[in-house]
């Protein structure tokens, strides 16, 4: 598990730029631990930038590259919308990305990103966070700085990671869903990419990952707020322990101590706030399991469950609240065709212990690379009993995706 650079995609947009209150990143730059050498079958994607921003000589060590992607999505969403929001009409959006990234030294790695959304947020229409697709916003085509950090290695073993904006838990530590974690060639929805415990927390802070050997990997960190990152607002420490015990496998456990941070956007409404706005000191102690299996080349299996104790700290005699969420994705490579990828999706995303009746999700995609720039990716999103006695939501999308 040696770490290496990422090569990461970026986001074009208008000249002016502002930087937002607070911004959570939709999907973070492809991690270090992301980037092992693909195989030859499957959906190839050049991980190089297509254009170089500088021409440096062989003898120099310091390089910047510029890369970018841009991806519509064709959107058609049923199931019982807010009164304001009842329109069926489908809908079309795109978010736009431009990256900057430079190695002063070869080893190391800055990077910034700037993005513009502007695809429907299902969760606002559907007053639930489960809706929620792996791509969303509103900027109104404002371009937003929505990726700040440096990483570079401490001997041969230990990587250190710098996040000031955008960051999260799955930047240091794998979470093992290496077909699904991308927003844009990956899972359909939010839910679908991650375990939801990797979106605990805030967006700044710092991490390290250690190489033991090449079976055994620890990762762990502390992200804040961005405004103040030792403010009691939201915050999460964590670790990880990463294992590989053949080739083909591997298993981590994450354990992660987060103040105010149970909001990942993807569960049930009482999951994410279980004491419905009452507390203002929500300590919460979750522990993750996620694996991932390549059965052969073709298939991977993975999945992960999730569990967290949640503490009012601030009310009378101190409630609690379980959460729990699990997930199995399935990957097939090639299937039907070349340059192909089929997924799919089923599980329970956070819901309390009290749920009575927790909703389900279903989801499954078809992934075709067109060709080293344009890939097509339609889908459909099931969640049934999104609350009590509303009817199952379903979205059915068209992802398109250019890379340059």
């Amino acid at each position: 598990m040696t770490q290496k650079s990422p090569s990461a995609l970026a986001e074009t947009a208008p000249s002016s730029v502002r930087v937002p209150e607070s911004q959570r990143l939709e999907e973070p730059i492809i991690p270090v631990w992301q980037l092992e050498p693909r195989e030859s079958s499957g959906p190839e994607l050049h991980e190089e930038p297509l254009i170089p921003v500088s021409d440096e000589s062989t003898d120099s060590i310091s390089s910047t590259e510029f890369s970018g992607e841009a991806v519509f999505s064709w959107i058609q969403a049923a199931g019982d919308r807010q009164e304001s929001k009842n329109s069926n009409e489908p809908s079309f959006g795109s978010r736009i990305r431009l990256n900057l990234e430079t190695s002063f030294s070869g080893e190391d790695q800055f990077r910034l990103r700037l993005q513009t959304t502007n695809v429907v947020e299902l969760d606002d229409v559907f007053d639930t966070d489960l809706a929620r697709l792996s791509i969303q916003g509103a900027d109104q085509y404002q371009v937003s700085l929505s990726r700040l950090d440096y990483q570079f290695p401490v001997g041969e073993d230990t990587e250190v990671f710098v996040q000031a904006i955008g960051g999260s838990i799955s930047d240091i530590a794998d979470p093992l869903n290496p077909l699904f974690s991308s927003s844009s060639r990956g899972a359909i929805s939010r839910f679908g990419q991650r375990n939801p415990l990797y979106r605990q927390g805030g967006s700044t802070g710092i991490g390290l990952s250690h190489d033991f050997n090449d079976r055994i990997n620890i990762s762990l960190g502390y992200l804040g707020d961005n405004q103040d990152v030792f403010s009691n607002e939201e915050s999460v420490a964590f670790a990880q322990l990463t294992l590989e015990p053949a080739d083909s496998i591997r298993f981590g456990l994450l354990y992660t101590y987060g103040l105010n941070g149970l909001d990942t956007g993807t569960g049930s409404q009482q999951a994410n706030d279980p004491f419905l706005e009452q507390s203002d000191a929500i300590n919460s102690h979750s522990v993750g399991l996620q694996g991932t299996a390549k059965i052969s080349e073709q298939l991977t299996l993975s999945g992960w469950t999730g569990y967290t104790r949640a503490t009012a700290t601030d009310l009378s005699n101190q409630p609690h609240a379980d959460i729990f969420n699990w997930a199995f994705t399935l990957g097939y490579k090639n299937l039907f065709r070349d340059r192909t990828l089929g997924g799919l999706i089923i599980g329970r995303p956070p819901h309390v212990s009290s749920d009575a009746q927790p909703a389900w999700h279903l989801e499954v995609f078809y992934q075709v690379q067109l060709n080293e720039h344009i890939t097509l990716t339609p889908g459909i999103v099931v969640i049934t009993a999104p609350d009590p006695n509303r009817s199952p939501i379903v979205v059915g999308t068209l992802r398109t995706l250019f890379r340059f």
